[in-house]
């Protein structure tokens, strides 16, 4: 299917059902149930993502580059007064690698969101911290990201909401186990 082309989706359904009846006209013996959950489950993450990235770059605040960096300043702000890692720290919390983590942290520091100094206890490590104005204005970005979320969800009644919740917790405990 060319890239401008439109998935055709059934009055009642969304993108997912029409590939899966895509799937099953063309072979009607290929067992695409498991496609229900998962290819719903990774449109709506891709879907989600565009959705928080465009609203982190608003104008009018600091904007905030991408998701990735939107995570590391929540392990910071997380984290609690003194809002202070150890590089070493936020690559646990976020699962990157040091490559990955150390371009998020240049990008921060020269946008004014965090700051690296020497840790008083050791000389050697390093650590970094969210500024007063980052800080500052991370809490309006946060505040402001939580409430698109609760939007986002609203369609799903509260029960809906719990149930999804437990279902995906219970999927993602399983996931979590078999990489470790």
């Amino acid at each position: 299917m060319a890239e401008d082309d439109e998935i055709q989706v059934a009055d009642d359904g969304d993108s997912v059902d029409a590939m899966l009846a895509e799937w099953r006209s063309e072979w009607p013996e290929l067992d695409v149930s498991s496609g229900e959950v998962i290819a719903r489950l990774l449109r709506a993450a891709r879907l989600l993502e565009d959705l928080f990235a465009s609203r982190l770059r608003h104008p009018g605040d600091m904007p905030i580059a991408n998701v990735g960096d939107f995570d590391l300043l929540q392990a910071l702000r997380r984290s609690g007064p003194p809002y202070t890692l150890t590089p070493g720290q936020l690559r646990q919390a976020l699962i990157v690698s040091s490559a990955g983590i150390a371009g998020r942290l240049n990008r921060l520091e020269r946008e004014g969101w965090i700051e690296r100094g020497p840790s008083p206890a050791d000389g050697r490590s390093t650590l970094v911290r969210l500024t007063e104005e980052g800080r500052a204005s991370f809490d309006r970005a946060v505040e402001q990201h939580f409430s698109l979320e609760r939007d986002v969800l609203s369609v799903l009644e509260p029960e809906e909401r719990t149930g999804v919740a437990d279902a995906l917790r219970k999927l993602l405990a399983a996931l979590e186990a078999d990489s470790s």
